[in-house]
């Protein structure tokens, strides 16, 4: 069996998606993995044998070139003590620029796509010689990626397995003639790859449940595998900072200046000084200027690899986050953050705050593993057990490594995909 990874993002220790196909294909031999991707990234760890990028520069460049420069990648050309999201600062200011997230630039994009002659001889030539017997295909919210997933398995009779990880396909259109008409079109496109898929896995029962009762695929719930090894026991110790260590967009950055403003709080009360640590890439200045004048938000670089390895090992508590707007709940209503399985591995109490109609947020309090806050009017009282009651965190910490052990171990995961993914190769 040899499985062709098509995605956005190449299998990598820095970016989310990145990491989460790492601990999914943690059992695989290189041998037995092939990757075509279409950031301008690089991975940092030698996962494939080989891979294949095409990029939108690429695409772009070949209206006036008149073909698709795409290239294929190998071992020699990876660096593995780099550990970069982006290939360079322009790629990363382009990428993370909260416009691409508008309709229009959506549709743009995806017709940018549509009209360019991706599929070139030296892509074919690449396919050829890595002989894959599947497809594992994260598509996301583009739709062209959905379009090359089908093309490439019909020219080469592959059968698809398709992970999703959000419920784009349920997601209530934005308002606007071209958010709806962009939405109509990824629906589309996600039935068009449904119908060809043989098996779907899904991030979360929830998302495992509306998927496959709405197109009548055989579906697993395959939850994401913690990066890290699993903590052998508790190793509670006293909190007096918490860790966030992730992305604060979809409006997290609103619940964690709550989180702040709070703690500012129950500092002047209890005459401490407790910090929330906030490890982020962001750069955009209207996020940003929502933590101004909380003093107990401390906002860090983002760290990645070992680095990112020993702050987060280290930390005494976690925070995970989500918003409350009903849009923001709509979009992320059906995502588990990678770092939920690495928060429940770790051995430290988990604190989460967000709406209890969110798939993370739900799992935590169902599984009772983490101190849980869904309530802006107790989130006071929440934070004050997290610094305070060590009872409490102790019976969260043990649950959790419990759960972390059922559903959450790198080999266990990897092990589920590479079952379906042998019971549906050619």
């Amino acid at each position: 069996m040899k499985t062709l990874i098509i995605s956005h993002n190449p299998i990598s220790t820095v970016n989310n998606n990145g990491k989460t196909m790492l601990t999914l294909f943690s059992t695989f031999k290189e041998e037995e993995l092939c990757q075509l991707y279409v950031a301008p990234a690089m991975p940092d760890v030698i996962k494939c044998k080989s891979y294949f990028r095409i990029t939108d520069k690429d695409v772009l460049k070949s209206y006036y070139k008149f073909y698709v420069k795409g290239k294929e990648i190998t071992s020699s050309d990876i660096d593995t003590n780099t550990h970069l999201q982006y290939e360079s600062e322009k790629d990363e200011k382009l990428y993370r620029n909260v416009k691409n997230k508008k309709p229009v630039r959506a549709l743009l994009r995806d017709m940018m796509w549509g009209g360019a002659h991706w599929y070139t001889k030296k892509l074919a030539s690449w396919i050829t010689s890595q002989n894959p017997t599947n497809i594992f295909v994260v598509p996301g919210s583009s739709i062209f990626l959905y379009k090359i997933a089908l093309k490439i398995a019909k020219k080469f009779n592959l059968p698809i397995v398709t992970y999703v990880g959000d419920g784009y396909y349920f997601v209530k259109a934005s308002k606007g003639l071209i958010a709806k008409l962009q939405q109509a079109r990824l629906k589309k496109a996600i039935s068009k790859l449904m119908a060809k898929s043989s098996h779907l896995v899904a991030i979360c029962d929830e998302l495992s449940s509306e998927y496959s009762n709405y197109f009548k695929i055989p579906t697993t719930t395959v939850m994401t595998g913690s990066y890290f090894d699993l903590s052998p026991k508790s190793k509670q110790m006293v909190v007096n900072q918490l860790f966030y260590m992730g992305n604060i967009r979809c409006k997290r950055y609103n619940s964690l200046a709550e989180i702040g403003r709070t703690i500012d709080i129950i500092n002047n009360e209890f005459n401490t000084d407790f910090k929330l640590n906030i490890y982020t890439s962001e750069k955009d200045n209207s996020i940003l200027k929502t933590f101004e004048g909380i003093q107990s938000i401390t906002l860090r670089q983002f760290v990645s690899g070992e680095e990112f390895n020993k702050i987060f090992s280290s930390a005494p508590a976690l925070v995970h986050v989500e918003d409350f707007d009903n849009d923001s709940v709509d979009l992320v209503k059906y995502s588990m953050s990678t770092k939920i399985s690495d928060s429940l591995s770790s051995g430290v109490c988990l604190f989460a705050y967000g709406p209890s109609n969110v798939a993370s947020i739900s799992y935590l309090i169902r599984n009772d593993c983490a101190i849980v806050c869904t309530d802006k009017n107790l989130l006071k009282e929440q934070l004050v057990k997290v610094f305070f009651d060590h009872e409490i965190k102790e019976k969260a910490v043990q649950k959790a490594l419990k759960l972390a052990h059922k559903n959450h171990q790198s080999r266990v995961v990897s092990t589920a995909v590479y079952n379906i993914l042998s019971r549906n190769s050619k």
